[in-house]
């Protein structure tokens, strides 16, 4: 290892520009791979609930200029029709869970509804309050959220089970990470959160983190039904039937027959059968609308434009760098070192110039970390500080991984630009490498 430090020292001005050369290299490649790092840890966490079987029922509802709107049917006769609707598909022999989801209630539903909660009555006085993404669903129809979607209790690691006692109005089901916000722990099921002073709903159940936003951080959300819900929520048709199919059932054939056997019976009420949508295409619409994925393939094929640049640029630059000391290798070669030790050699030494390199090039990035006020988190994801970050974006452990990935990517690059060239140099016989020495 002494010989190999000499050795670069003595070669320190043709190392010299390839140690500024990584310096560089390292510091656009991290800040290239840092935000392809949050994107794809907040892709590939949990999302809570499942999307496997689960369908959503698209209902459509004649305008007011057309033809077949029946203009003597009122907002009570629609919601009483959208409610048969709803038990109709949950009667189906292949149905096993179904929920009537309102306005936003939906994950990667297009809109997007936030409520405030207090944890006592003086703190909503002082406006101390968490915010939350909220669901409200219907519990007409036996519509059951959490069934439906899979999601988990907190407290047990099983589907969540609402008893009929808490199906009421003033019952509020709330995430892990709400429950920690607000109260420190999860162990909160009984206890009471405050609307505002003098109205509060008590907590039924702690179900697991759910990601509503493909792409985004987890965030706190609570869930609540509402048996009472006013006729005008029915003047429009942004509601969805989300329904659960049976272990086994074959969606296409359950399509087909659905659309010809009771598809017909839905035209009531001014609405009318639309479409039967997978959940996950909802995340797929999503996604496209809000740019996320354009974001994605934008960020990756940056990504993969910068790391071939300075894969071909240090690729080069370590080819030259092997090719302009074949006399030094032919030279080892006569005086007895094997193919191996000489390549152990200049490997060694590439490792040694990427490590110093990349040290300083971190000292560049931990600069421009401060300077931007960050690394990139909620400036990609596009959540707010309270989102919930993974354990892997949290400050010390993003920074961490980033470097370690932009390191091995480095050193993978430096490696192959100094193996192959070294290779076909300890091919050649020595006397044929120092004939021009």
């Amino acid at each position: 290892m002494n010989k190999i430090i000499k050795q670069i020292w003595n070669q320190r001005r043709m190392n010299g520009w390839i140690f500024i050369e990584i310096i560089i290299a390292g510091f656009f490649l991290w800040t290239v791979i840092d935000p392809m790092y949050v994107l794809m840890v907040n892709h590939l966490e949990d999302k809570g609930y499942e999307e496997d079987g689960r369908y959503i029922l698209n209902l459509g509802a004649y305008g007011s200029n057309h033809g077949k709107r029946d203009t003597t049917i009122t907002n009570d006769m629609r919601k009483e029709a959208f409610l048969r609707i709803s038990q109709l598909v949950r009667e189906q022999p292949e149905v096993d869970a179904s929920y009537i989801s309102l306005h936003s209630s939906l994950p990667n539903a297009s809109s997007w509804s936030g409520n405030q909660f207090f944890p006592d009555t003086l703190s909503a006085k002082e406006g101390k309050y968490t915010h939350t993404q909220h669901y409200v669903y219907l519990r007409e129809a036996k519509s059951d959220i959490f069934r439906t979607l899979g999601i988990k209790d907190a407290l047990t690691d099983k589907e969540m089970i609402v008893s009929e006692d808490k199906m009421m109005n003033y019952f509020m089901f709330v995430s892990e990470h709400f429950a920690k916000k607000m109260f420190g722990t999860i162990q909160v099921v009984g206890r009471k959160v405050y609307t505002d002073p003098t109205y509060s709903m008590e907590i039924g159940g702690v179900f697991k983190d759910i990601k509503t936003r493909d792409y985004h951080a987890s965030y706190p959300l609570t869930i609540s039904m509402n048996r009472n819900f006013q006729m005008h929520d029915f003047a429009h048709k942004n509601h969805f039937i989300v329904f659960r199919l049976k272990e086994g059932v074959n969606f296409d054939k359950f399509n087909e027959r659905f659309k010809k056997e009771v598809a017909p019976h839905m035209s009531q009420g001014n609405f009318y059968f639309d479409n039967i949508q997978p959940l996950a295409e909802k995340r797929q619409e999503l996604g496209t609308m809000t740019g996320a994925y354009n974001k994605l393939r934008l960020k990756g094929s940056l990504a993969a434009f910068t790391l071939l640049c300075i894969f071909l640029g240090m690729v080069g630059t370590f080819w030259i760098r092997c090719n302009a000391r074949r006399q030094e290798i032919g030279l080892m070669r006569s005086l007895g070192a094997t193919e191996v030790r000489v390549k152990n050699q200049f490997l060694t030494e590439a490792g040694l110039l990427v490590t110093g390199a990349f040290v300083f090039s971190l000292i560049l990035v931990v600069n421009f970390v401060v300077m931007t006020d960050g690394m990139a988190q909620q400036n990609v994801t596009g959540q707010p500080d309270f989102a919930l970050v993974s354990e892997w974006l949290s400050p010390g452990v993003q920074f961490i991984m980033v470097s370690l990935i932009t390191y091995l990517a480095l050193l993978v690059i430096a490696l192959v630009g100094t193996l192959i060239p070294v290779r076909r140099a300890v091919k050649v016989l020595p006397a044929d490498a120092l004939r021009d020495e």
